[in-house]
């Protein structure tokens, strides 16, 4: 019985976004040449959701070749979408210097790894711009 249309887009997009959480910690890895057990499992398990993703879009265009572009960018939007409600994924800015936190990017030059939640930061953090503490800082809502 082959699979439906409904099942490979739902398919599609999760590991849409599984690929994407998991790909910023990996390049963050590969940026800082960390070279672990840990570090190979998790750039490993990032090219593998990424090949996963692929082969997954390449099967939603098997199966509907003709609705492929519209069907890729539904995938896409929805990835998107899921992103955005994902902890660790919101902004906060500096009430002293307007630096902002991004906690997709995190700061990879001072060891903050991307997907790194403000919340996970320890205490004693402070601005990269203006040395003050994480109680000067207010999540964005811009």
């Amino acid at each position: 019985m082959p699979t439906s249309l409904e099942s490979l887009i739902a398919r599609a997009i999760d590991l849409g976004l599984k690929s994407s959480l998991a790909t910023p910690k990996a390049a963050a890895l590969l940026a800082s040449k960390t070279q672990s057990p840990e570090a190979e499992a998790i750039i490993q398990t990032s090219n593998q959701l990424t090949a996963d993703y692929k082969a997954s879009l390449k099967e939603l265009e098997n199966a509907a070749p003709q609705q492929y572009a519209s069907l890729r960018t539904q995938v896409v939007d929805q990835v998107r979408k899921a992103m955005k409600k994902q902890p660790g994924m919101r902004k906060w800015r500096c009430k002293v210097c307007d630096f902002i936190y991004d906690e997709r990017i995190g700061i990879p030059r001072r060891h903050i790894p991307p997907t790194t939640s403000f919340q996970e930061l320890p205490e004693e953090w402070e601005c990269p711009e203006c040395d003050v503490g994480k109680d000067h800082f207010v999540l964005d809502q811009g």
